[in-house]
């Protein structure tokens, strides 16, 4: 028998100015006391509006996470996913922190920085018009996990701590 679990996430952040998610250590969930959540048993849909910080537990293991959030800090701690969709606006600050998975980035006339540890193993893919990717570390053509910029007029930069 398939095991039945969440499988993905659609996340929406406005006017928070440092977002955490992490990974729970079952299939519990954790959000804010004032949110809007919905979920069947495939999909959530959490929705957080005005709060300075928020701190999202999502089960350990996500196939897709998609997320607006705009002008904020968002750190991935403890996570692993097949892909997250970042769809952003204004300035990002994504720090990666035992997390795990294809990240694409998209953004019109954004900027992101995104922080990685020494050991993540990832290739880039630049895509959209007038979009640039600068990173300074070595990447691995042949990684599974896949850094992608799309949008219009962005620049994300890729480091490490």
């Amino acid at each position: 028998m398939e095991e039945k679990r969440m499988k993905d996430y659609d996340i929406k952040i406005k006017k928070a100015d440092e977002v955490t998610i992490y990974g729970t250590d079952n299939d519990t969930i954790v959000v804010p006391s004032q949110v809007v959540f919905e979920s069947n048993r495939n999909q959530a849909e959490i929705d957080i509006d005005g709060v300075a910080k928020a701190l999202i537990g999502i089960p350990p293991k996500a196939d897709h996470i998609e997320l607006f959030i705009e002008n904020s800090v968002l750190n991935l701690q403890g996570i692993s996913f097949n892909r997250m969709e970042i769809d952003g606006e204004g300035k990002l600050y994504i720090a990666l922190d035992n997390a795990d998975g294809s990240i694409d980035v998209n953004m019109i006339h954004g900027e992101a920085e995104l922080i990685v540890p020494s050991d993540f193993v990832f290739t880039t893919r630049c895509e959209g018009k007038n979009n640039v990717i600068d990173c300074k570390i070595p990447t691995d053509p042949s990684a599974k996990n896949v850094i992608e910029l799309n949008g219009k007029n962005s620049v994300l930069t890729i480091r490490t701590k």
